[in-house]
């Protein structure tokens, strides 16, 4: 045999060698498995091609130092079997609040939002170290900047731009069966023209919905759409927007 060719099978024997360990449970019994994955405070060893989760607990305190250094060198080796249920629900109350001042009153005036978001673990391991991160899509009739809005006045047509509203939450811990509730106040603008003492509302900026997903680091394990205006929302995409309210 060609001794390049020994070689490389003397390299992947070797390796196939080094990804199993013989790990000893608290009990003193042994196997021989692979750390393939980790979630939580449970791991995934292979194991004569099938995979088990195993709780990190049952480790004997060697093994258990061993797993969680493992789990430090490979961040990216999560377990996608996470299994999240999502909640998201909007409420909108009208304000009395308006700006101050002869060129704006009784013109503009704002609605207080309320999105309320709930993620449930319906996993069988609980969920540590995650992010919650969500955008909320608002189409921005009444536009602020520069005073925008007032040209509506004098016949101006309404335009639409799109207002992104982000935010990003740490989450230490989400039990099993347990979850995690989120709340982002924001408010919205309608502007009253009362041209010929005729009171008509000319423009009002509309929620379209919200996108929320659950990061591990980088890694996205889930991701739930809630459409507000079903319509315009079957157009949103992730805007990948830092936290803060931003426009665009």
């Amino acid at each position: 045999m060609n001794k390049g060719i020994v070689y490389i099978l003397f390299i992947v024997f070797s390796t196939e060698i080094s990804r199993a360990r013989i790990f000893t449970d608290a009990k003193g019994r042994q196997v021989d498995a692979e750390l393939v994955a980790h979630a939580g405070e449970k791991v995934v060893i292979l194991r004569r091609g099938k995979k088990f989760a195993v709780p990190i607990s049952m480790f004997s305190e060697a093994d258990r130092t061993y797993v969680r250094a493992w789990i430090n060198e490979n961040p990216d080796k999560i377990d996608l079997d996470y299994k999240f249920r999502f909640f998201a629900d909007v409420e909108t109350k009208r304000s009395t609040m308006q700006r101050d001042g002869a060129a704006v009153d009784d013109k503009v005036k704002f609605n207080d939002n309320l999105y309320e978001f709930i993620v449930y673990n319906n996993g069988e391991t609980e969920v540590i170290d995650v992010s919650v991160r969500y955008e909320i899509y608002v189409a921005d009739f009444v536009v602020m900047k520069g005073d925008s809005y007032a040209k509506m006045a004098y016949g101006y047509s309404k335009t639409e731009k799109l207002e992104v509203i982000a935010g990003e939450e740490s989450v230490k811990s989400i039990p099993v069966k347990g979850r995690f509730d989120l709340k982002r106040d924001f408010s919205t603008e309608f502007y009253i023209d009362r041209d010929g003492g005729v009171t008509d509302e000319a423009a009002q900026d509309k929620v379209i919905g919200a996108i929320i997903r659950v990061y591990k680091g980088d890694k996205m394990l889930a991701e739930y759409k809630d459409g507000q205006d079903d319509k315009r929302f079957q157009r949103m995409s992730w805007k990948d927007k830092a936290p803060g309210k931003q426009e665009r």
